[in-house]
């Protein structure tokens, strides 16, 4: 499946997308730290993730409502975009106890997106702004309009792109983690259409 929107495209995983994923969790992980620098970023092998992501593909029905794209600008891979269910705790809800022919209002939950742009020469264009714009238009097209971002006070890009788009915030948990030996503090964005 592709979605093309303005110059960026979200699609399926493909196996040559195995060497960039490797690459940005054992090489080029600035990405990482940008996003939750409080965690660390275990390696991984080439050929155990290979199989991971053909097991995926394969089990993956064409009709299936899609969960991650990998985003493409000018035919390049930079990196991916994912969902996830959040309860009305904001508690994350396992995959494996949701029905995934349905959306988020039929298994009750909030939908929360993600974004990893990895190559650090798209950062600062726009292109967040973009796919996530792309994303929500996909999980509209199934009837959702409630959205949800979890990042924290220190990711200013994705800050500006939440507030661009029209998010606001809707908790905030102060002192979550030490970044830099400064205390930080955890966000969820909300937006309703």
């Amino acid at each position: 499946m592709k979605i093309t929107y303005e110059n960026i495209t979200l699609r399926d995983y493909v196996l040559s997308d195995v060497e960039d994923e490797v690459r940005w969790t054992n090489e080029e992980t600035e990405w990482f730290r940008s996003d939750t620098p409080w965690m660390t970023l275990e390696p991984v092998d080439a050929d155990e993730l290979r199989a991971d992501m053909v097991e995926i593909m394969d089990s993956m029905p064409e009709n299936a409502i899609r969960w991650r794209f990998e985003i493409e600008v000018d035919g390049r891979h930079i990196g991916l975009v994912s969902s996830y269910y959040l309860d009305s705790n904001f508690e994350y809800t396992p995959w494996d106890s949701i029905d995934q022919s349905k959306n988020a209002l039929e298994n009750h939950s909030v939908r929360g997106l993600g974004i990893e742009i990895c190559e650090m020469d798209y950062w600062g264009k726009g292109i967040g702004t973009k796919v996530l714009t792309a994303m929500m238009n996909y999980y509209r097209s199934f009837g959702e309009n409630h959205f949800l971002i979890e990042t924290w006070s220190g990711n200013l890009r994705m800050l500006g792109c939440a507030k661009k788009l029209g998010f606001y915030e809707i908790k905030r948990t102060k002192g979550t983690h030490v970044v830099d030996g400064q205390e930080v503090d955890d966000l969820i964005l909300e937006i309703k259409f």
